[in-house]
């Protein structure tokens, strides 16, 4: 395992001993960040700088996704189990509650810790979990093609998306701006997907279940959701009923699914106002980028594509952008040069 690229004098890796990887940087209260399913804790790597100026960041693998193992056996997969393994890595680090920020199945977690009484702050960006009694098919039906997706495009084109074009059909269904996201990023969702040795048995269980007793949670909680999110619909994957009354929720302007790679400035400023006491300066920032929901369907532009739909130009999108790729590849066409993330 490598360490942390934020910084080395203040980075650390995982222990032999800790069971799920993680890398830890920074200074100030505990900030746990979880990711999606079928990511890594990579995909937090564009606001890990940002949030370590303040916080003790640790971003952690969870259970059968990057450098982490599966469960072990009779442990289970659902989200709870997974919970029971990052405060399992918090016992471990002599940390008895964190803020706890984590996005999609990741916020899902995070929920799960805040319920468990391990969080100080929770976090939810864009939250797995939030439909009625088990996860709508296109979700459903959707990781299954982005695993498959990935597996293909690893095995074929081991360096892809290398194009700035090819880069955008592979983040069309998680990036707001896809056209923006940069190589690195892209790169590593598709290695995470294709790789991540519990991905079958995680996405059966969290599929089965949603979210419940949330009135459990005594703590500040924070709803985020970008404006652009074409994953986790606002009728279908966004119901309140069991979150806990002082729920806040708030709406990441221009971001899709994975706002960590569409702006990191702004989520930092999300997770800045959810966990509290930063500089002032950071403060002012986030009151000016987030405004609160009125509602669970304002947040959001109503979408017209049925899941069918959505899957299907999904497939057609993955599918152009090997060929794209295949061909700059074959022309001899240099990468363009990389978009930094904002």
């Amino acid at each position: 395992m490598t360490a942390s690229s934020v910084d080395d004098t203040t980075s650390t890796t995982t222990p032999r001993a800790s069971r799920l990887a993680f890398d830890r940087a920074g200074q100030g209260e505990p900030l746990v960040l979880l990711h999606g399913q079928g990511f890594s804790r990579r995909s937090f790597d564009p606001v890990v700088p940002a949030l370590a100026a303040h916080r003790d960041v640790i971003a952690v693998d969870l259970p059968g996704h990057g450098d982490s193992p599966r469960q072990p056996k009779g442990a289970g997969n659902a989200p709870h189990d997974l919970a029971v393994a990052v405060a399992e890595l918090l016992d471990e680090l002599g940390i008895p509650t964190a803020h706890v920020a984590g996005n999609s199945s990741g916020g899902w977690v995070a929920l799960e810790l805040g319920r468990m009484g391990r969080a100080r702050t929770v976090t939810a960006i864009a939250p797995a979990g939030l439909w009625r009694k088990t996860a709508p098919f296109h979700i459903r039906a959707g990781m299954r093609q982005a695993r498959l997706n990935a597996k293909v495009v690893r095995r074929v084109l081991p360096n892809a998306p290398r194009t700035r074009l090819g880069r955008a059909f592979a983040a069309s269904q998680v990036s707001g701006h896809p056209f923006r996201v940069p190589y690195q990023p892209a790169h590593d969702t598709v290695h995470a997907m294709a790789e991540a040795p519990g991905f079958r048995e995680t996405l059966r269980a969290l599929e089965k279940e949603r979210f419940t007793d949330g009135d459990a949670i005594t703590v500040p909680v924070t709803v985020a959701f970008g404006t652009r999110d074409r994953v986790l619909l606002p009728r279908v994957a966004r119901h309140r009923d069991q979150l806990p009354a002082q729920t806040r929720w708030v709406r990441l302007r221009g971001c899709g699914h994975v706002p960590m790679v569409d702006s990191p400035s702004e989520l930092v400023a999300a997770i800045s106002a959810s966990t509290g006491r930063w500089p002032a300066r950071t403060r002012q920032k986030s009151s000016s980028a987030l405004r609160p929901c009125a509602s669970a369907t304002a947040s959001v532009p109503k979408i017209t594509l049925s899941p069918g739909v959505s899957i299907a130009c999904l497939n057609i999108a993955v599918a152009t952008g090997i060929a794209l790729a295949s061909a700059s590849n074959d022309c001899g066409v240099k990468p363009e040069r990389e978009l930094t993330s904002r």
